[in-house]
């Protein structure tokens, strides 16, 4: 990888915050493009399988899949990347650099430069996802479960406890519901 000095050199992809995707995902909805139901489509088997013998609900995954990449339509999501959920680090050695919008807890973006992983598919992506929120970072392996199906009674109890946790967007709950 390169270093933060190397990337600020290089032309570097944008990739929107959730707040900006979620507009860019409002709007093709708005415009009542297939786009979304097509994404939804390419996507939903795999969540749903992944999700099931996980303890996880797919139809947040699919949210969260959504809102982060903007339909799929973002830099991180597109080919080469398929980066879904906007992981940071590297999947099995590969990630790529790219300027990102993180928000201070208090409703305030700035932007930096980061690595997020990059895989082979969506459907790399959507199980990596699925591993992270059932092994937490090292620190911590049950820094998600408060997200799984078996502690939670509704989909509403996984987003809201993701909130804070897994996105520092001060919104993210009700974006995804």
């Amino acid at each position: 990888p390169l270093s933060k000095e190397e990337v600020k050199e290089q032309d570097i992809s944008e990739v929107q915050a959730p707040v900006a995707n979620y507009a860019v995902a409002e709007q093709m909805l708005m415009s009542r493009s297939m786009a979304p139901q097509a994404f939804i489509n390419q996507i939903a088997s795999s969540a749903q399988t992944i999700a099931n013998s996980n303890d996880l609900y797919a139809s947040v995954m699919i949210a969260q899949a959504i809102l982060e990449s903007g339909w799929g339509n973002s830099a991180l999501a597109s080919s080469p990347n398929f980066n879904l959920f906007g992981i940071k680090g590297n999947y099995n050695g590969q990630s790529v650099a790219m300027k990102t919008l993180e928000d201070d807890g208090h409703g305030n973006y700035y932007e930096i430069i980061d690595y997020f992983r990059k895989y082979p598919s969506y459907h790399q992506s959507l199980e990596d996802y699925a591993s992270v929120l059932r092994n937490g970072p090292s620190w911590n392996h049950n820094y998600y479960s408060g997200a799984w199906k078996s502690n939670t009674s509704s989909y509403r109890d996984a987003t809201a406890y993701l909130q804070g946790r897994y996105a520092t967007d001060t919104s993210y709950a009700s974006k995804l519901n």
